[in-house]
């Protein structure tokens, strides 16, 4: 692969190819067929998952694609329309409620929601369950075990000077801020300035190490060997890892983050049935275990971790044993003059 054309480029590609015959067959009919306008990060979906979906029910899928979430929510709070389903951050979920951009799930609506593992039944990031758990991660260290000489044990191995442009970061103000605050050991509750500006000088000083923020094109670079080190969400690293096996994924002894992607119905969504049909869908172990399996995340589904990949099953970096599940924290849920705040401090950041 070139160093111009990006990991998610290939994957979208790879995903969308066996979809095209479903899409085009979508735009051929009139709104008033049968159709979910589904709206999804990139590479986030089994390629068999939504053909098959159509096959059995003669829905035809129209999935439109982001590559960053805060753009996606931008998108939408400026008027975007058209979508029927989003998938949505557990961050960004109260947001999206407290705007009135989307439809609580109805109560009874789908028959499979038992089968998500308690773990991730009425979470603090929506208690009424008005969205549903779609796939889940932890935020981590990428590295390429050939030219590294010892593993990443830190999160402070991203501000090590011999990593000098050879690393990169997400552009992701929630994961950088956060774990800036962590090495600080800063709340993420707080509103003091004064702590404010101490997160912005650990960030701007590490700043000249780093030679791309990226939440995409970073993959192909740590595929390429462009780059050693690099913050980055599991999945994203397990599928390049299917380009470059040197490539491993560490979790840094001061803990992470795990986040919680759910399905959510947008206000006014003009396939709200069928929309609803696709979540049931998703939400059956066997389609659930192979989409899970395809993207390389973590199912949130109990029912259908007995048809997951035993060797992604088994895998510790995938899906954590208990003791280390239990030290995973999620993110805390901001307020609208905190995300503000936060929103301030990263553009900040990268124009320093």
């Amino acid at each position: 692969m070139g160093a111009d054309f990006s990991r998610r480029d290939f994957l979208k590609a790879a995903v969308l190819a066996p979809l095209l015959p479903s899409f085009l067959a979508a735009c051929r009919r009139a709104e008033s067929g049968r159709v979910v306008n589904f709206f999804n990060w990139s590479d986030y979906i089994g390629k068999d998952t939504l053909p098959n979906f159509t096959k059995r029910t003669g829905i035809q899928v129209r999935y439109d694609l982001f590559a960053d979430e805060e753009e996606m929510f931008a998108k939408l709070r400026a008027g975007a329309r058209g979508y029927d389903l989003v998938v949505i951050g557990d961050y960004l979920i109260p947001r999206f409620r407290a705007l009135n951009m989307i439809e609580p799930i109805p109560p009874g609506a789908l028959a499979n929601m038992g089968n998500l593992a308690p773990r991730f039944r009425h979470a603090s990031y929506d208690p009424e369950e008005a969205t549903v758990p779609y796939l889940w991660g932890t935020t981590g260290i990428a590295y390429n075990r050939r030219t590294l000489k010892r593993k990443p044990t830190s999160w402070w191995d991203l501000w090590d000077p011999r990593y000098k442009d050879r690393l990169s970061m997400l552009d992701n103000v929630r994961d950088c801020i956060s774990v800036a605050m962590q090495l600080l050991n800063i709340p993420e509750t707080t509103n003091s300035e004064a702590d404010f500006q101490k997160v912005r000088d650990l960030l701007v000083r590490q700043k000249p190490l780093v030679k791309m923020y990226s939440s995409t094109s970073y993959l192909n670079s740590l595929v390429a060997g462009e780059i050693d080190l690099a913050m980055t969400w599991s999945g994203d690293l397990f599928q390049a890892a299917k380009d470059n096996p040197d490539l491993d994924y560490a979790l840094p002894k001061e803990g992470t983050y795990m986040w919680v992607d759910c399905l959510a119905l947008m206000r006014g969504c003009r396939h709200r049935q069928d929309a609803l049909r696709l979540i049931d869908y998703l939400l059956e172990p066997k389609v659930a275990a192979d989409n899970a399996d395809f993207v390389r995340y973590a199912s949130p589904n109990e029912k259908a971790w007995p048809f997951v990949d035993p060797v992604l099953r088994r895998d510790p970096r995938v899906y954590p044993p208990k003791k280390m599940m239990d030290a995973l924290m999620l993110h805390h849920i901001l307020d609208p003059e905190q995300t503000e705040r936060w929103n301030e401090l990263w553009a900040d950041v990268k124009v320093a």
